[in-house]
């Protein structure tokens, strides 16, 4: 089976109509998912991005590998790629609060491309943005989609929906300075939470974020219960829903 897979790439290989990128990755041992364990010393074929074969190294030894790459990875463990869903790829913990007033959001992008490369590197080949700037979020996406930049696949919320004052909205500032910072994500009642959520959409958001309680991160860490109504979660859940997106709360 395996001689007749790499016939098959040579042939296509020799064809100027196709094109098929072959790699061959000699693994040390291979965990193909959490249910199966590790199964040891293992052969992937990887053509055009996709593993198209998994089978025992003793099975193929001694045979030719014909690829156009082969990658020894004989002293590694090969795993399937790993998935957060709660990320803040554009920010760094333990940052002041007053940076928010004071750095732009080009700088979230800076960091944004560190945190893409150290968390593709790390294994994680997916991961969920669970809440940034209006477009830092998106941006990061499109960068790694495009290769451009090294990150993994990138599922963002953008802003978070947030009550008034509640986690998520901008507070700890002047007045005049928190009507500056302000996203125009907050939002009260039913009707104004369905437009938030369908600016949300038209801005490029994967997934509805909803800060559904208080958070102590917040400089007013109060109302840890319930923040939004029952009728305004309603109303985000359905109009989120009506767009085809799903909705994810900090709770």
């Amino acid at each position: 089976m395996f001689k007749k897979i790499l016939l098959t790439t040579a042939c296509l290989l020799a064809s100027p109509a196709a094109q098929a990128e072959t790699t061959i990755i000699i693994a040390g041992n291979v965990i193909p998912d959490a249910a199966t364990g590790p199964i040891g010393k293992s052969v992937l074929t990887v053509t055009d991005g996709r593993i198209v074969s998994v089978q025992p190294y003793a099975s193929v030894a001694g045979q030719e590998f014909v690829a156009d790459m082969i990658v020894d990875m004989s002293t590694k463990t090969v795993v399937p790629g790993l998935i957060d869903l709660h990320v803040h790829l554009t920010s760094d913990p333990g940052g002041d609060y007053r940076d928010e007033a004071v750095e732009p959001d080009e700088w979230g992008m800076v960091i944004g491309v560190k945190n893409a490369a150290l968390t593709v590197k790390a294994g994680f080949t997916t991961v969920r943005e669970a809440g940034s700037a209006q477009n830092t979020g998106y941006a990061l996406r499109r960068g790694t989609a495009a290769g451009i930049i090294d990150g993994p696949r990138i599922v963002a919320a953008g802003p978070a929906l947030s009550i008034v004052g509640g986690h998520a909205d901008v507070s700890g500032f002047r007045p005049e300075v928190l009507r500056a910072l302000d996203g125009g994500y907050t939002c009260t009642g039913a009707v104004e939470c369905a437009e938030k959520v369908r600016k949300a959409s038209r801005m490029g958001a994967d997934i509805i974020k909803i800060t559904a309680t208080g958070g102590v991160l917040s400089q007013q860490g109060r109302g840890l219960e319930a923040h939004f109504s029952n009728d305004e979660l309603k109303s985000i859940a359905d109009t989120a829903h009506s767009l085809g997106l799903k909705v994810m709360a900090h709770a």
